[in-house]
């Protein structure tokens, strides 16, 4: 998801990796949504491909397509010659994203530092080398989700053909699919299908991506949310990537800007937060404070 200076707003959703749709507004927290409106933003949110039909790679190539379409004539004339005009501010970009769509923000902003003011995500999936994405569980990973039997993935996978492409699925729609994925360990498995011999690997890991040459961050750096409790998201993944980005960003581009900000809370602990609540305006002060300017 990205957010941008406008005269307009415009509402979308983020998105998991697996399931989900961009006008699917249950998943949108309000604290977003209020920050939009104070500022005058325009929201945009694409949908892509999910896994395991598409490789992560894909979903990299659509984010990306999106990012050109951003930036084209053709979208620019698509919005002025509406009902109600909107000229974007295209210097003035903001990411967000929670979950699989919190991870995206910020591989995107790691790929465009320079495009984009700062980057903010929730719970977002940063360590996916973690036990945690390749471990089966008795645990119960999604709060009151059933227990799916293990032949849910299978066969999923063995139905599956080559050029099956899934997109937008609204929930619960490919939900019992997401969850048997958490449960039986298989995410970090999907995620690097089909990137083993790619020498763009190493754009799918965001902690590795800090310490590869040339790394930046945005100029108003990267806020992260996160639940001490988060069930599906180990809140290890976002204290493991600020703290590298803060050795490793020292002295750089948006190293004095790196917040981590925890609350109690499992996955989604942030739909009912405020844009005022202290702890979120904190959290968010530096990243939008460097997108206004």
């Amino acid at each position: 998801m990205t957010i941008f200076r406008g005269r307009r707003k415009n509402y979308a959703t983020n998105l998991t990796q697996m399931a989900g749709d961009s006008l699917y507004l249950d998943w949108f927290p309000q604290w977003l949504l209020d920050l939009a409106q104070r500022h005058f933003a325009v929201i945009l949110s694409p949908n892509y491909r999910f896994l395991p039909e598409a490789t992560s790679l894909d979903i990299l190539d659509d984010i990306e397509d999106f990012w050109t379409w951003l930036h084209s004539s053709e979208l620019a004339d698509l919005l002025s010659s509406g009902p109600a005009p909107t000229q974007l501010d295209l210097s003035r970009i903001i990411t967000a994203g929670d979950s699989a769509g919190g991870l995206l923000s910020i591989l995107l902003a790691l790929s465009h530092p320079d495009e984009i003011r700062a980057a903010t995500a929730a719970y977002p999936m940063l360590d996916l080398r973690s036990p945690h994405y390749s471990t089966a569980t008795d645990k119960t990973v999604f709060s009151g989700a059933p227990r799916y039997p293990a032949s849910m993935v299978t066969e999923h996978l063995e139905k599956m053909r080559p050029e099956d492409a899934a997109s937008p699925a609204f929930p619960p729609a490919r939900f019992p699919l997401l969850m048997a994925t958490f449960q039986y360990g298989r995410v970090l498995e999907f995620y690097e299908r089909g990137s083993e011999n790619s020498p763009r690997r190493g754009l799918l890991f965001p902690i590795e991506r800090l310490e590869s040459e040339g790394a930046k961050l945005p100029r108003g750096g990267v806020s992260i949310i996160h639940g001490v409790s988060d069930c599906v998201v180990p809140v290890e993944g976002s204290k493991n990537f600020v703290e590298k980005a803060r050795e490793v960003m020292k002295g750089k581009q948006g190293g004095d800007k790196v917040v981590l900000a925890l609350q109690e809370g499992d996955h989604g602990f942030d739909a009912g937060a405020k844009l005022d609540d202290e702890w979120l305006r904190d959290a968010l002060k530096a990243a939008v404070e460097v997108w206004l300017e």
